[in-house]
């Protein structure tokens, strides 16, 4: 009884060994096929006029909808930035941006009232891969407009 029993643990644990093996393929598979993916950037802008008393003014509310879109059509990534247009000015309080970056893409998200903005990077299937903190001056430098 005991032999019996040992025989059918020891086969047990083999397949339980073999299991992982494949699962560890598995993941390496869909981690070439991201990067091979096909994705752009679609850039919604929508605007409207500020009404004060039944009149318009001239500042506007600006919304600018980025959307990280595969070659199927699914939305990978969705943000939303808010801001006010003034004249030739655009004054906002948060900055909040998507750009692909080689076979990246970098989420730009800062608060111009705080010394420090975060940089999100993902790959091709929206899986975030690295979170780093950097100064908001360097990220408006080099993300803005």
């Amino acid at each position: 009884m005991t032999t019996k029993f040992r025989s059918i643990l020891s086969l047990i644990i083999i397949l339980l060994m073999f299991q992982n093996i494949e699962a560890k393929n598995l993941k390496l598979i869909t981690k070439d096929r991201c990067e091979a993916k096909n994705v752009t950037l679609k850039t919604e802008i929508k605007s409207k006029y500020k009404y004060f008393f039944f009149r318009r003014t001239n500042q506007k509310k600006i919304k600018r909808i980025d959307k990280v879109v595969d070659e199927n059509g699914k939305v990978i990534i969705e943000i939303m930035m808010k801001s006010i247009e003034n004249g030739d000015q655009y004054l906002f309080l948060e900055f909040h941006r998507l750009v692909i970056v080689g076979k990246e893409i970098h989420e730009v998200l800062c608060v111009t009232a705080k010394e420090n903005g975060k940089l999100i990077i993902y790959n091709f299937c929206g899986e975030k891969v690295d979170e780093v903190t950097v100064k908001t001056e360097d990220l408006l430098e080099k993300y803005k407009f």
